[in-house]
């Protein structure tokens, strides 16, 4: 594997985007020589770009200037290519913003190893993250150096949303579909069973998934930004998928509840689904 990454030929990656300073527009860009078939074999859109007769494929260069390609985040995808794990810089002050960058490249890229890679990454970071703000909450007296700490992790998260549901889409036709109306002669199983379709997390984003989780998990922690409280106000989708995640578990005893009531409408087990993948 090695020789082969040796012996193939680079590839000129420029990585930036365009910053106005003084009146003027200049070029902010970062250069990476990466070996191709590094390139191809870790990303469908690299791939697809160098296997055609596109300038890129020939000049054996590719830039990449749209708001989610940012340097930091091509950095941790390079890094992933080769040796198959990555870790933010321990100078870097938010990791939770720059996964959630690194989210957006590997999206835009299509490279989805590195982009399940960096979710399970976030995800880790951020539930330790309120876990432990949480408990410090119920256990510590309030003091200005836990409130600047409540702030960061919160305008933090806030900015997540944002980048989040501004750069991702979920499967809305699949939702819409799924939720089919239900009306008073509708037997309550199939009503039931209709909630549990539209409630499916395979048809979220997985990032989005994560925000909309610990959100509807840590309701009162959440209730302390005014920032995200005008999120859910104005981000109809984040505001619905933090919904989901509050009704799902009522949804769910109302039907064990039933399993046990008329116990023969439905199937002996029934498999449980998650909130969100692992």
């Amino acid at each position: 594997m090695q020789n082969r990454i040796v012996k193939s030929p680079t590839v000129a990656l420029k990585v930036g985007s365009l910053e106005f300073q003084a009146g003027e527009i200049g070029e902010q860009f970062e250069t990476y020589h990466v070996h191709e078939s590094v390139l191809i074999r870790s990303s469908h859109y690299f791939k697809q770009v160098l296997n055609s007769k596109f300038q890129e494929g020939i000049k054996r260069e590719i830039s990449l200037s749209s708001p989610v390609d940012t340097p930091k985040a091509c950095e941790l995808f390079l890094e992933f290519a080769y040796y198959g794990k990555c870790l933010p810089l321990q100078t870097a002050s938010n990791p939770l913003l720059l996964y959630g960058e690194a989210y957006l490249f590997a999206e835009k890229i299509q490279a989805t190893e590195f982009k399940d890679y960096i979710y399970q990454r976030a995800r880790a970071e951020a539930e330790q993250s309120f876990r432990d703000l949480d408990f410090l909450f119920k256990t510590v007296k309030p003091t200005d150096l836990l409130s600047q700490a409540r702030v960061e992790l919160l305008e933090t998260w806030a900015s997540l949303i944002e980048m989040i549901y501004e750069g991702t889409y979920d499967n809305k036709d699949e939702i819409l579909k799924a939720a089919t109306p239900s009306d008073a002669e509708t037997l309550f199983k199939d009503h039931l069973n209709n909630m549990k379709s539209w409630l499916e997390p395979s048809k979220i984003d997985l990032f989005r998934g994560l925000l909309s989780q610990i959100s509807a998990q840590y309701p009162l922690v959440i209730a302390c930004s005014p920032r995200i409280q005008k999120l859910i106000r104005c981000t109809p989708d984040f505001a619905a998928d933090m919904f989901n995640h509050q009704l799902r578990p009522a949804v769910e005893e109302i039907e064990q509840a039933q399993i046990f009531a008329v116990p023969h409408l439905y199937s002996v087990t029934r498999k449980k689904v998650r909130l969100v993948p692992e």
